[in-house]
């Protein structure tokens, strides 16, 4: 019997080339995430320490309120922006999550099909030999009886003519 050949191991092995991509932008969202994240904890500290900054001065100058107040305007902006942009790369990364389990359901449905196929190979190449050894042992048996089958029936009386006077 000839050995196992999946014929659908070209496109397997597409859809697990597919499957890694898919993986390493998956990282690469997480990469943006995590960059975004980071950016808006630094901005944080940084508004904190401003603000900290102002209230533990003994003096305040008239001048720096007007200041202070644009800052605060222009700060709140930001954390809008960033906010956005947070919502906006985290339903990215929800979307390529969702793009790599789709991509691993076809590898893994792909696989299962390779797995019943090789199962189906076996059992047929398991019922050939079985076959051959049925069939090498029926060719024996009828080599060691003989046409007449007279170690068959060695203990009966043959029928039919006989040599014996």
């Amino acid at each position: 019997m000839r050995s196992f050949k999946f014929r659908l191991e070209r496109v397997l092995d597409w859809y697990g080339n597919q499957f890694q991509l898919e993986q390493a932008r998956l990282a690469t969202a997480m990469v943006s995430l995590h960059a975004i994240q980071h950016s808006i904890a630094r901005f944080h500290a940084e508004c904190l320490s401003v603000e900290r900054d102002i209230i533990g001065r003994r003096d305040i100058p008239g001048r720096d309120f007007p200041a202070l107040g644009l800052y605060r305007l222009r700060a709140r902006k930001l954390e809008h922006e960033f906010s956005q942009e947070l919502q906006r790369r985290e339903q990215a990364m929800r979307d390529q999550m969702q793009r790599v389990q789709e991509a691993q359901r076809r590898v893994r449905l792909v696989e299962k099909l390779r797995e019943r196929r090789q199962a189906e190979h076996r059992y047929l190449e398991e019922k050939e030999i079985e076959t051959l050894a049925a069939e090498a042992f029926l060719a024996r048996w009828d080599r060691t009886s003989g046409p007449s089958g007279a170690s068959l029936h060695s203990g009966l009386p043959s029928s039919g003519s006989s040599n014996e006077p």
